[in-house]
């Protein structure tokens, strides 16, 4: 194993190293729409007999390449138990766990696999446990080589020297000062924090297609745990350069929510490269949730929440959009809007496998059909759309009978409240111009966020002005 020493590169102005961080091609992963991990039907028991307990129940999860996903939750949730059997590390009972296999260009399931087959899965994954597990005999640098053994190649202690330099473990810290390296130090001469960012390092050093990680920043100072979370980011894909600039912050003005240093940019865009790592993180540190792609919530054993964050952005200043829901209370309208989520980025069409799950909450409307027709009554079952998807002509009627276009209306915006909201026929008709995907709000739901927010509906019945539905 090298013991070669940490020597900080030559750092080029701070513009330079924002201008080198490109969105390249992502690695080979699997087609378009399809995910990089399902979790199906997963139940698992401890115990035998008698004292057999259940502590995981029917299961479901679909994580996409690229995404960075938290799975939240009070202790004893199952979050560690399920992070486990994704990783193999437990045998799976009920149910089925089906990774991307980017070796052999296929998915794969974990169910029945032999110890061989599965020390092979593991060997592809990093894993950062909750306790860093390093081997206490070896220094910093060789517990990052110990798993660099495993794929053994000519550059692996440049990237374990930039790795460790990054994670502050170098010659300096993040305002630039230098520092001891910590490099030639055995785990029982480091805090807590630098142990687990060695243990960072020695999951992340492979480049593994898929991270499992165990609060992998609650033994974190504010600065560690930014580079950390960051580092997951820019290796899950690109990401727009005025998002790195605001990590850059000044002097103290970090704070709680930490900083980056100029010098540690071309460290990052070397250690990203073209990105394509999708991460699994069980965490309870407020500082990393808004960081999230996917929020996957748990409770006694069970997924009771799977949010992804752009969708549920989408969703809420769509409805806020259209004027009978703008004026429903803030906190019923994030209820809404989260009984609308799907839980797929918007910019990812439905699979029909998905779309027959979410019928109830989504449509899918081909090119040229009719979704709602002028004079139409309506009914409890009558709907408002918002559209996810795909762009609508509207259409009215003229005093001769033909058909006069009045509007062209697309993703994130919405029709067919007018009927809903003034109990009339629908005024207009709407056709799909190309494949349309949309929301869908009955109006036996509405009422009941109008029933709640009846005053603030009142004042804007008073001057509503009708449009599309």
């Amino acid at each position: 194993m090298s013991s070669e020493p940490c020597q900080p590169a030559e750092v080029p102005t701070v513009q330079d190293q924002v201008a080198q961080v490109r969105p390249t091609t992502l690695s080979i992963g699997p087609p378009a729409g399809r995910p990089l991990l399902q979790v199906i039907g997963v139940q698992h028991y401890f115990g035998r007999g008698e004292t057999r307990t259940q502590v995981l129940f029917d299961n479901h999860l679909e994580v996409m390449p690229g995404e960075l996903v938290i799975l939240s939750g009070p202790s004893g949730s199952g979050k560690t138990t399920l992070l486990t059997l994704i990783g193999g590390l437990r045998t799976l009972q009920e149910g089925d766990i089906r990774l991307w296999d980017s070796v052999r260009g296929e998915t794969i399931s974990l169910r029945g696999l032999s110890e061989q087959a599965l020390i092979n899965v593991r060997r592809r994954l990093g894993f950062i446990f909750q306790r860093h597990n390093l081997l206490e005999s070896l220094t910093a640098w060789q517990n990052v080589q110990m798993a660099v053994a495993l794929r053994p190649r000519p550059e692996a202690a440049a990237q374990t020297r930039d790795l460790l330099q990054y994670l502050l473990l170098g010659d300096r810290d993040v305002y630039g000062r230098p520092q001891p390296p910590r490099f030639h130090y055995t785990p029982a001469r480091l805090s807590g924090g630098q142990r687990q960012r060695v243990a960072i390092a020695r999951a992340l050093i492979n480049r593994p297609h898929l991270i499992l990680a165990d609060e992998p920043t609650a033994a974190l100072d504010a600065h560690s745990g930014l580079a950390v979370i960051t580092l997951l980011r820019f290796l899950a894909r690109p990401r727009p350069e005025a998002e790195l600039l605001q990590l850059l912050r000044p002097g103290e003005e970090g704070g709680e929510q930490g900083r980056l240093a100029e010098w540690q940019v071309p460290l990052l865009q070397r250690l990203a490269g073209q990105g394509g790592a999708t991460s699994l993180i069980v965490t309870h540190d407020p500082r990393i949730m808004h960081q999230a792609d996917r929020i996957v919530h748990m409770e006694r054993g069970r997924i009771v929440a799977n949010v992804v964050v752009a969708e549920r952005l989408f969703v809420r200043n769509g409805l806020r959009q259209s004027p009978p829901f703008a004026v429903i209370l803030p906190e019923e309208q994030a209820k809404l809007a989260d009984e609308l989520l799907v839980g797929v980025h918007p910019d990812i069409p439905l699979r029909p496998d998905q779309l027959a799950m979410v019928s109830d909450r989504l449509a899918a409307f081909p090119a040229g059909s009719t979704i709602i027709r002028e004079g139409e009554p309506v009914d409890d079952q009558s709907k408002f759309y918002l559209i996810r998807r795909g762009t609508v002509e509207v259409f009215r009627r003229r005093a001769d009978g033909s058909e006069e276009k009045v509007a062209e209306l697309g993703p994130g915006q919405s029709f067919g409240e007018v009927a809903l909201l003034l109990n009339q026929p629908r005024n207009a008709t709407v056709r799909a111009k190309d494949d349309v995907e949309t929301y869908l709000v009955r109006r036996e739901v509405f009422r009941r966020y109008h029933n709640v927010s009846r005053p603030f509906i009142e004042r804007i019945l008073a001057s509503f002005r009708p449009s599309a539905g």
